[in-house]
């Protein structure tokens, strides 16, 4: 039972399981040192064997999420690393077991990666494989966990003694193994149990292979680069280019020459991303992955992004920015790589923080993102993301670019402009209010460059409210009056004059940069909203009449009720043609309530 080595190679049984993982989960709640002992005492054999731990026929093995070999690694090594992050007398024993742990494993690899195929013990070396895959999986994702059991130098030396344990040839000697199990014809009941499982991982989105353990290991590089930019506590509750974004939290000074990072401990982890982008580009036809595997692939690829990105934050010369940029400009430019959200969001926020590691990327930046947020059929969320990092690049940037830019996309919105600019500069541009209507004179427009990318209405109107969001964003984040101002007529003119159905999103967008501008732009668009809302009951369109009620609109309408009924009484005279029964006023009334 427990106390010994798990049952000295004898397969555990699901009574002994269940108390290893209850004596697992109440790891972290020990307060005495020498419980920290005892237990650590215990839990180290399970460690070292994970990677061979066989289990007894029990259909309660079946229940265990997402396979019995890879939790018992997972909870194990989670509560050693928790004994030795807490209780600092039984932290170097933990790390020296563990060593030995990768040191075992990785004689393991060598004996199964030099596996004959045509060998009859090729279904025994297959189970093998599978077995020490799926162990490395439970340690990967504990070590990523809690990465900061180790100091700086240790976990360099994790990093590296894990990058020659995933070797080429092991990697193939583990996809190797998952194709002989499924292909074989064998009535064992180890290989149909391992079969099981691996229709279980496919179920689950995780399909074992060479991929996942990549995943995890890159996963374990971003959490030990983000701890040489980043406090602790503030990546635990945050991500890590989150806080890069928002500056609190990070470590002071963000250089190398800090004393957590020298230049080449910043270089190992830039190439172990080198390589692994190498890996992908030479390896990985994505069109032709199943789904689930092409999702991973793209996980490992936003991984290693934010891994360079944060090498390159410490040391610009350890990791060539240009070679981010380049990557970053490749994917963006990709779009099934940027239909997947996490990868995008990875791209985005790199792209943007790039510009903080060297300015010069900042103008270059300013114009890719405006185009990305132009494509057609990118999701909402990810607009959002790609608005925010834009409002983010352009605050490195003089007004003159941010002014340039609103015009850029608010000439997209334009009803004659939907496809093309009219002669470079959109003529709606031309008659932003008085007092705001110098920022933008005479000023040369980027429009032409840039037009709506769909063929139909639907996705015509799916762009038009991704220009909307970044329109708003950039306003809002800028925090000048002037620029709210100037992104709030832009707003409220296509509102007076668009012909075709109006977004939604376009009359809450204006409404909330509203808020904080001045009167006469609420009036001329509390005068566009009464006109929209009568549109909106003729022609029957709810999502424009809800919008008109929401609740950034209904601020604007209690603060201004005054203007806005005067609005309606001026339009009394055009509201005879609404069918019977039906009153913008029901609406706006509604707003106001």
């Amino acid at each position: 039972m427990l106390g010994l080595r798990p049952a000295d190679y004898m397969p555990q049984t699901i009574s002994e399981y269940e108390v290893l993982l209850a004596l697992c989960k109440a790891a972290p709640v020990l307060r005495s040192s020498q419980s920290a002992q005892k237990l650590s005492r215990h839990l180290i054999p399970y460690l070292q064997d994970a990677h061979i731990q066989a289990f007894a026929a029990s259909p309660f093995f079946r229940k265990i999420e997402p396979s019995p070999t890879e939790s018992l690694s997972y909870h194990v090594t989670a509560a050693l690393l928790s004994l030795g992050v807490h209780h600092a007398d039984v932290q170097q024993t933990i790390s020296h077991n563990i060593t030995t742990f990768l040191s075992t494993c990785a004689r393991a690899t060598e004996s199964v990666s030099q596996a004959d195929e045509d060998d009859p013990s090729a279904l025994e070396d297959a189970i093998r494989t599978a077995t020490i895959t799926t162990a490395l999986l439970g340690f990967l994702d504990a070590t990523c966990a809690q990465a900061e059991f180790w100091r700086t130098g240790g976990r360099l030396a994790l990093v590296s003694r894990l990058r020659d344990l995933l070797s080429q040839s092991f990697l193939v000697a583990v996809e190797t193994a998952f194709s002989t199990i499924r292909n074989s014809h064998s009535h064992d009941r180890r290989i149909r149990e391992w079969k099981r499982w691996l229709r279980h991982y496919e179920d689950i989105g995780r399909p074992l292979g060479a991929m996942l353990l990549q995943r995890s290991f890159m996963w374990l590089l971003v959490a030990v680069t983000s701890l040489l930019v980043a406090e602790e506590d503030a990546l635990r509750d945050s991500h890590v280019l989150d806080v890069l974004m928002s500056g609190v939290g990070l470590r002071r000074p963000l250089t190398s020459k800090s004393g957590e990072a020298d230049f080449r401990s910043v270089e190992i982890y830039a190439t172990v991303a080198i390589d692994q982008m190498n890996y992908l580009e030479s390896s990985a036809d994505f069109d032709s992955l199943s789904p689930a595997k092409q999702k991973l692939a793209f996980a490992v690829k936003a991984c290693v992004l934010i891994s360079y990105l944060n090498a390159s934050t410490l040391n610009d010369d350890a990791a060539d920015s240009d070679v981010l940029m380049t990557w970053l400009e490749d994917t963006l430019g990709d779009p099934s790589g940027m239909a997947d959200e996490e990868l995008a969001c990875a791209v985005l926020k790199s792209m943007a923080l790039l510009c903080r590691v060297s300015s010069s990327y900042a103008i270059n930046v300013s114009r890719l993102l405006p185009a990305f947020i132009l494509r057609s059929g990118a999701k909402s969320h990810i607009v959002t993301v790609a608005s925010k990092c834009l409002a983010y690049v352009l605050q490195m940037l003089s007004k003159d670019v941010v002014i340039t830019t609103l015009y850029t996309l608010g000439n997209v919105l334009s009803p004659g402009n939907q496809h093309q600019a009219i002669n470079g500069v959109d003529s709606d541009s031309r008659h932003a209010t008085q007092d705001i209507s110098h920022l933008g004179a005479g000023r040369p427009s980027t429009g032409s460059s840039l037009s709506l990318q769909g063929s139909g209405d639907e996705e015509l109107s799916m762009v038009q409210g991704n220009v909307v969001q970044a329109i708003c964003e950039i306003a809002s984040t800028c925090k000048d009056e002037k620029i709210t101002g100037l992104a709030q007529s832009m707003l409220a003119q296509k509102i007076v004059k668009f012909t075709s159905p109006i977004d939604p999103r376009l009359v809450v967008g204006a409404a909330a940069l509203a808020l904080n501008g001045g009167t006469s732009e609420f009036r001329y668009l509390l005068r566009g909203l009464t006109t929209v809302a009568h549109d909106a009951v003729v022609e029957n369109r709810e999502g424009v009449l809800n919008a008109a009620g929401s609740h950034i609109v209904r601020p604007l309408c209690r603060k201004y009720k005054t203007n806005w009924l005067i609005g309606y009484e001026s339009q009394k005279p055009h509201l005879s043609e609404r069918p019977t029964g039906l009153s913008p006023l029901r609406h706006l009334l509604g707003a106001l309530a």
